[in-house]
């Protein structure tokens, strides 16, 4: 990043199945470390194979944060995305407004309300189509409802993308504001757990327990990086960052939780939807942000990942981190690196729940935090958090 537009961050929000609010209570979730998975309460799963468990949102507490008639028009997963970005606000001190920006990371969108539309048109054709939910099928429908509630009149971005998808917006996010987009970016990501999605990923053996490789036999459950790790855990929520120009939040007043330092993203030469063996690679995020001028490589202290128990995607991530740290030089004890996935379960707000860590690190601890992400199909990215600036 240059030196004249300098990236920080001053607040964020969460709805998660471990806690909502504000900076405290994603501290207070991170510190007290346990997990909420459990079996799924919110359909049956005759016939699903041998998933069961995810981390599943409270909808009563999700209520309680939204005016009843402005949460009675939006959907669901609008509701979550809302929600965090509002909290995240609240908690940074920023208001809507010209040189306000948006970027949210997703893995399957508003996948409900694209099912209620076309079962509308198979169970009763044309006439079913419902013109109330035809805009919550695209894509952005998380972005664009949100942008509008909250006054965001910058750039407004929807990143779709497996694994990864709430850091990667973290990075965009701060793309914006170093290339003078936007002077302030509310950043992150959201997904819900969805029964359709949910079967057929089961039904694919694209969960835990996974029925291939050699930990096929072990139990059901989350353990990124574990030798017996055999599949992701569903979960659900929607996490945001509030990322501002170091000089703009200055002169508001902002209470500063960390700069970052660093942000790049970019693709591992890979076959479509495969993690196969670490390869030379240079033009690995990791690489151009340890190798970059004046990089803080030597003061590394901590690393987030994107391992959620697929073994290909943590052994991918594993080896390209090891080979990427090792040739920049940088300090030993970072790999493998540390998973949110058994706190909050495998979901687009998962990414920048590991920024958001990375920041309270960076704010009580010497050092720099590393943010990694790795996604089947080669997408990578790449954040680092300092100290306060």
């Amino acid at each position: 990043m240059t030196d004249r537009r300098r990236v920080v961050i001053t607040g964020m929000g969460t709805v998660n199945a471990s806690t909502v609010g504000g900076t405290e209570a994603v501290a207070g979730a991170l510190a007290l470390g346990r997990s909420p998975i459990g079996p799924v309460r919110h359909f049956e799963l005759a016939g699903a194979g041998g998933s069961r468990l995810a981390a599943e949102v409270d909808d009563g507490a999700l209520t309680s944060l939204l005016d009843r008639d402005q949460a009675r028009r939006l959907s669901r997963i609008c509701r979550l995305t809302l929600a965090a970005c509002l909290l995240a606000m609240r908690d940074a001190g920023l208001e809507g407004g010209p040189g306000l920006g948006l970027v949210v990371g997703t893995e399957h969108g508003d996948f409900r309300s694209s099912e209620e539309f076309a079962s509308g048109f198979l169970r009763r054709g044309p006439a079913g189509l419902s013109p109330m939910l035809f805009p919550n099928t695209v894509m952005n429908t998380m972005a664009s409802v949100t942008a509008i509630a909250i006054g965001a009149k910058a750039p407004s971005v929807t990143v779709n993308q497996p694994t990864i998808a709430g850091d990667l917006a973290v990075a965009r996010g701060a793309g914006l504001i170093v290339s003078g987009r936007a002077r302030a970016v509310m950043a992150g990501g959201v997904d819900e757990i969805c029964e359709p999605v949910y079967r057929r990923l089961a039904e694919m053996s694209a969960l835990s327990p996974m029925r291939r490789g050699p930990s096929a036999g072990a139990p059901e459950g989350c353990r990124p990086f574990a030798s017996d790790h055999n599949g992701p855990v569903l979960g659900e929520g929607a996490t945001f960052v509030a990322l501002e120009e170091l000089d703009a939040a200055r002169a508001r007043g902002a209470q500063i939780l960390a700069e970052l330092v660093g942000a790049a993203w970019g693709n591992v030469p890979a076959a479509p939807h495969t993690a196969p063996v670490a390869r030379p690679d240079r033009g690995s995020p990791v690489r151009r942000l340890l190798t970059s001028p004046g990089a803080p490589t030597a003061r590394l202290g901590r690393c987030y990942g994107a391992g959620n128990g697929d073994p290909g995607v943590d052994d991918w991530e594993r080896a390209l981190l090891e080979r990427d740290l090792r040739d920049a030089g940088a300090p030993a004890g970072l790999n493998p690196p540390i998973s949110l996935a058994p706190l909050f379960g495998q979901h687009g707000g998962l990414g920048a729940l590991r920024a958001a860590a990375a920041a309270l690190d960076a704010g009580r601890l010497p050092g720099i935090v590393l943010v990694h992400g790795v996604a089947r199909g080669g997408c990578r990215s790449a954040l680092m958090a300092g100290p306060p600036a």
